[in-house]
This record gives structure tokens, C-alpha cells and sequence, in this order.
């Protein structure tokens, strides 16, 4: 597969991310998903303004900017990841499900591709195990605590 490709399409995934965060920030890891033309997203990034992780999905509320915009953004970013997972397919390459992409503000990255397979997942389930398996964030709500315990006990 063409690397100077993949890494137009990772550019192009660091950038509307970088536009959607309205803030300065260190790092920015991202879950991305894509299944049979479907598509979703989400990150989380580390404000330099208060060390905090902010959820990508409550930026608007939180700094007050257009839904409408915020969403047409997303969309941006989930064709990018659909273009970036056709890419996969037309090059003949093990198709992945999903991705944890990993941004520094320097702009180093990372891109953890998994395959494994998501037909029988909920999609508030892959959240709850990503968001503890890659942020190390455990679940305040009972169900939530709940899909946790589960999962670890498979593992």
C-alpha cells in the first residue's frame, strides 16, 4: 500500500480534528470506526488549559459553538476515516473494523488499527471498554460499571 497515501489521509484526520477542538491542547486520542459504509467517531483530548480530558461530542456545549457546524465537521471527519478504510479494500489489505488514532500537539501520531468483530456489540459497550482500555477512564454509571465488569471477565 502507497504510505504517502495513508499518511495524506492521517493528515487530512489530524487536521479536522485540530479544527473542531477550539482550544489549545496536548494530546487527542481518537476512536474511529467504519462497517459496511457506516461510519463513527470520537476522540478525546487533553486541554492545556486545565490538564482535563474533554469528550469530543461536548465541545459545542462546552465553548458555545454551533451544533450545526460542529456536526458538519464530524461528517468531514467520518468521510475521511471511510475514504482511509476504502483504501484498505482497494489495495487488497486486511480490512480493519475500527482505530485508535493518537495525536500529540507536536504533531507526532499513532495509529493502532483492530480487527476484531463488532456485529455483536453495542456500540455504548465499545465506548465504555475503549474509553478504559485506552484512557484507563473507569464508568460512573451502574450499567456502565456493569459492561465493564463483564468484559473483564472475559479477558
Amino acid at each position: 500500500m502507497n504510505e504517502s497515501k495513508l499518511n495524506e489521509y492521517y493528515q487530512k484526520i489530524a487536521q479536522t480534528v485540530n479544527e473542531m477542538i477550539p482550544e489549545e491542547w496536548s494530546k487527542v486520542i481518537l476512536y474511529g470506526e467504519v462497517n459496511e459504509g457506516t461510519g463513527t467517531a470520537f476522540f478525546f483530548y487533553q486541554s492545556n488549559i486545565n490538564d482535563k480530558l474533554i469528550y469530543s461530542h461536548d465541545i459545542p456545549e462546552l465553548h458555545s459553538i454551533s451544533r450545526i457546524e460542529y456536526r458538519d465537521t464530524w461528517r468531514r471527519l467520518i468521510k475521511v476515516l471511510k475514504e482511509l478504510s476504502d483504501e484498505f479494500k482497494d489495495n487488497n489489505q486486511e480490512q480493519w473494523t475500527n482505530l485508535t488514532f493518537t495525536l500529540e500537539s507536536t504533531g507526532e501520531f499513532k495509529v493502532d488499527y483492530d480487527y476484531e468483530d463488532l456485529s455483536n456489540a453495542d456500540d455504548h459497550e465499545r465506548r465504555v471498554i475503549w474509553e478504559y482500555t485506552r484512557l484507563g477512564l473507569l464508568p460512573e454509571t451502574e450499567y456502565d460499571k456493569s459492561i465493564l465488569e463483564e468484559y473483564l471477565k472475559k479477558e
